[in-house]
């Protein structure tokens, strides 16, 4: 499956210019629209595979490709919130402790209240990470099969699919294809300027080969009942 995931872009028509563009892409990601961009050609990565199209998607039809991003993008940022909120909420609590605790003993028990609801925030924020990036994946390939956001809050629905053993194994898959891809951009950041905007490219590589990943894998666990919306013309152009 990683040999195939690695061979998927290099195999397309348009290798080198979906790499080029992708690659462009993630450089300007900080402007958001270009990363709205990314996340839409992921997206399109996940139908695809999932269909059983072998032809990687090009970067065209770019209103559609914008709000397929949007989609990507709302699905992961909520996922990535929960830990966040974790902490934020044992902030409040931690401080709240703090100036209830009265007289001079303020100060010894209210840090050791902050400290232990600290740590307890910082282990559940870090369980709650791990699960996001675990179930993640699955929510996006749910919102690329149906075009739907809700979706990819279908926990009830997605709970099968996560706990199946095929899904484990492609994410442990991808997950070794973006780890690959980090090293090798470590290495390549050691030649500066030339080498950090290769590792872009390497980035955007490793990106599509994990989401080739997950789109297979979620094309074997879909949902019994769960029908793929058919082909885009604008997305798929006749050969």
């Amino acid at each position: 499956m990683i040999e195939a995931s690695l061979n998927y872009l290099r195999d397309g028509d348009d290798a080198l210019v979906t790499v080029l563009i992708g690659g462009v892409l993630l450089l300007a990601s900080p402007l958001l629209i270009p990363a709205f961009a990314v996340f839409g050609y992921v997206v399109r990565v996940l139908r695809r595979t999932a269909d059983g199209d072998a032809e990687p998607p090009v970067f065209d039809a770019w209103g559609d490709l914008l709000v397929d991003g949007l989609k990507g993008f709302a699905v992961a940022f909520v996922y990535s919130l929960l830990p966040l909120g974790v902490v934020a909420v044992a902030a409040v609590i931690g401080l709240g402790a703090f100036v209830a605790v009265p007289g001079g003993e303020s100060v010894g028990a209210g840090t050791v209240v902050v400290g232990l609801t600290v740590l307890v925030a910082g282990l559940v924020a870090l369980a709650l990470s791990l699960v996001g990036l675990y179930v993640t994946p699955a929510a996006l390939a749910a919102v690329a099969d149906s075009g739907k956001v809700g979706d990819g809050f279908a926990l009830g629905t997605l709970w099968g699919v996560v706990t199946s053993r095929a899904y484990a194994t492609g994410w442990l898959a991808a997950a070794v294809v973006v780890l690959a891809g980090s090293l090798a951009i470590g290495v390549l950041s050691v030649v500066p300027v030339l080498g950090t905007v290769a590792g872009v490219f390497v980035q955007f590589y490793a990106l599509v080969a994990a989401a080739a990943i997950i789109g297979w894998t979620w094309g074997d666990v879909r949902p019994t009942g769960t029908e793929p919306p058919g082909p885009e013309p604008a997305e798929r152009p006749a050969v």
